[in-house]
């Protein structure tokens, strides 16, 4: 099952707001490599639960369109 991330899932959610945190020391290269690896993750988390969406939207879509196609069923719009 999907779910919605949370700041804790997510490497750049770590303060208010998505901020980053300021370090006064340049980042070590490993450091950086292990923060890109986590965006990876992220991005990969988001992309899943974005095709999730758009197949749940498209079944909606798919349902809705076969209501207002029944046969003998008149639609009725209000203005």
């Amino acid at each position: 099952m999907l779910r919605l991330l949370t700041g804790l899932d997510c490497a750049m959610m770590s303060g208010p707001m998505g901020q980053l945190k300021r370090r006064s020391a340049p980042m070590k290269g490993q450091e950086l490599i292990s923060l890109a690896q986590k965006l990876a993750r992220d991005a990969e988390r988001h992309a899943i639960l974005s095709a999730s969406l758009e197949r749940q939207a498209d079944r909606l879509m798919v349902a809705g369109l076969r209501l207002l196609d029944r046969p003998g069923k008149q639609v009725r719009t209000t203005v």
